[in-house]
């Protein structure tokens, strides 16, 4: 079974009977108004959620080779007793009183079991019955015979030898051959090849996983996870799950659009200033590189000459650099020239928080010089970063190195409250007008 038909029939069950235990509750309760009511659906459409957020986040939308039944029958009656407590504190808050309607709370909780025995059915018809439908995967080797490795679970498609390996050949491949994955087989294949297969696949969509002779070259530089029933490691690329990066997405929005309407007064009064301060556009829009190597222009408010670069192309600003008008270099420790990256934001282009966007003529350059520098393009750029309130602009390729280290620091640690971290970190160096220029 597909794990997209495995998740569906899974929220579906949920759905179905946690309105179910809903509308019955409600019905056999004393309240007052139909169960049809306007009150009755906002209520039931507002558990609905508060449930399935709850299972989510538990970890009971796994997939099911990835949950053992015993812990998922525990993880499933924790999340409806922390619910149930939560329900009932906040009912408490807010003046409800569940016990004066009677039938409902009674109701309510002795239906949950039906939950329970619908996950059981479920995990047990899955587990037993439904075949996983083979991951179809190119294999990539050295030359050497690999018939002789059996990968369950997966679907050989073809094999590819690290030698016929460019840019052209990869695409052509991929192109006429659908598949889920890559499988990297080796015996005694060179280090640098390796990695640099894993670097050029680290911004697609397909999954990465690697033989049992190159385990200790794997653990040295990424996070792994094991497969059930297989010797094959999964390349993690960032721990975030599904969920996180859902909530992380509105996070952003939410502090976005915030942020856009209570500084939209300084905004105004920034565009006018730089207006007069200095010929040009207010903003500034540059190609950057974003998420999976796609390509966006970043919003800035303009802190120098217009065409900085019409003569010099591509260049790194400068300390005491002489292209910034005199509003830029009020703006630039300040960070107020970032600010309109806001809409990027928005646009879905950025993160608040995340490896900062290069150029580019910069990213090509960088690519062939740095090993995984294309990393940093499995998670969506930022704002700010890890690497941003820990070193200084870039001024030599030893400094982009630098930051690498701490941008796959951050990619590696990924987490809500990391980012939290950086912010703070990032309003402190703000205040301090730190390594800006």
């Amino acid at each position: 079974m597909a794990r997209r038909t495995e998740l569906l029939i899974t929220l579906c069950g949920d759905i179905i009977i946690l309105l179910s235990i809903f509308f019955i509750a409600w019905q056999s309760s004393k309240i007052n108004q139909s169960v049809f009511s306007q009150h009755s659906i906002i209520a039931g459409f507002g558990l609905l959620v508060f449930w399935l957020f709850l299972f989510q986040s538990f970890n009971l939308y796994k997939p099911r080779n990835e949950i053992q039944i015993m812990n998922g029958i525990f993880n499933l009656l924790k999340a409806i007793f922390f619910g149930m407590t939560l329900l009932l504190s906040l009912a408490y808050l807010m003046n409800i009183d569940f016990f004066k309607a009677k039938g409902f709370l009674p109701s309510y909780s002795i239906t949950l079991s039906s939950l329970l025995l619908w996950r059981l059915i479920l995990w047990g018809l899955i587990g037993e019955y439904v075949k996983k439908i083979p991951s179809r995967v190119i294999i990539f080797k050295n030359g050497d015979n690999i018939s002789d490795c059996e990968y369950p679970n997966f679907t050989a498609v073809r094999e590819v030898k690290f030698s016929e390996m460019d840019s052209e050949t990869a695409k052509k491949i991929f192109k006429a051959n659908k598949i889920d994955g890559i499988v990297i087989e080796s015996n005694g294949q060179s280090r640098e090849e390796v990695l640099k297969v894993i670097s050029q696949f680290a911004e697609s969509n397909y999954s990465i996983f690697v033989s049992p002779k190159l385990y200790p070259l794997i653990y040295q530089h990424f996070l792994i996870k094991k497969l059930p029933d297989s010797s094959l490691l999964q390349i993690i690329f960032h721990p975030l799950s599904a969920w996180d990066r859902f909530l992380k997405r509105l996070t952003d929005i939410g502090i976005a659009l915030l942020s856009l309407v209570i500084l939209s007064p300084l905004l105004a009064l920034i565009a006018l200033l730089i207006k007069i301060d200095s010929p040009g556009p207010v903003f500034y829009t540059q190609k950057r590189v974003g998420y999976r190597g796609k390509k966006f222009f970043l919003i800035k408010f303009r802190s120098m000459i217009k065409d900085a670069e019409k003569y010099t192309g591509p260049v790194w600003a400068k300390k005491d650099d002489k292209r910034i008008t005199r509003m830029g270099r009020i703006m630039r420790p300040l960070r107020l020239d970032e600010l309109p990256q806001l809409i990027n934001v928005l646009k879905g282009d950025m993160s608040f928080v995340g490896p900062r966007p290069e150029r580019p003529h910069f990213v090509s350059k960088f690519v062939k010089q740095i090993p995984f520098y294309s990393l940093r393009h499995t998670v969506h750029p930022g704002i700010t970063g890890w690497a941003q309130v820990k070193y200084s602009y870039d001024r030599t390729i030893e400094d982009v190195k630098k930051k690498l280290e701490y941008d796959l620091e951050y990619i590696n640690n990924i987490s809500l409250k990391m980012d939290l971290k950086i912010f703070l970190k990032t309003i402190l160096i703000v205040i301090k007008r730190q390594g800006a220029h």
